[in-house]
């Protein structure tokens, strides 16, 4: 519906009925991040770790916000911790290999879109970029069969269809 600061107002409320709700934390913390309002994400994303510090999802997603606005250790540490508790979380290896590919350790990013990929085949996102790790690192074939398989599960699918052509330029 497109109305965030009505959504907004209604986490604030919820919050006063019951402040120790780690999902309520979680997703205020996402709406926070969303409309830009990054040190408050932080802040309802760490409530809710104290509350709940063993969930996957806030710990991935506080890892995003930190690697958004820079904090790429902190960041790390955070994916870890999710990993911890679930090694197998499909997202959580998408996102930390992202950031692990942007920091220049392209071998340990390609560990984690293979994690990724073992836990879910079908994510797209994860085969699209790692088909650009591949072909950045000069492994043409192997992006090759990564933009297919992301072309597979998603036909439309922009960037992966962008990037396979630059792959036959």
């Amino acid at each position: 519906m497109g109305r965030l600061e009505e959504a907004e107002e209604q986490y604030k409320l919820a919050l006063k009925i019951d402040p120790i709700n780690a999902s309520t934390h979680y997703n205020y913390g996402n709406l926070l991040k969303q409309i830009g309002k990054p040190e408050e994400a932080e802040e309802q994303y760490k409530f809710a770790l104290d509350i709940n510090p063993k969930n996957v999802s806030i710990h991935s997603n506080y890892g995003i916000l930190l690697s958004e606005i820079g904090r790429k250790d902190e960041a790390e540490e955070q994916y870890r911790l999710a990993l911890e508790t679930d090694p197998k979380h499909a997202v959580t290896h998408y996102n930390y290999g992202l950031l692990l590919s942007e920091i220049g350790r392209k071998e340990e990013a390609e560990r984690q879109y293979k994690l990724a990929l073992a836990a879910d085949p079908n994510h797209v996102a994860t085969r699209y970029n790692y088909g650009r790790l591949l072909s950045e690192a000069g492994r043409p074939e192997e992006a090759e069969e990564q933009y297919k398989l992301a072309l597979k599960t998603d036909p439309k699918h922009l960037l992966t269809h962008y990037s396979y052509g630059l792959l036959h330029k």
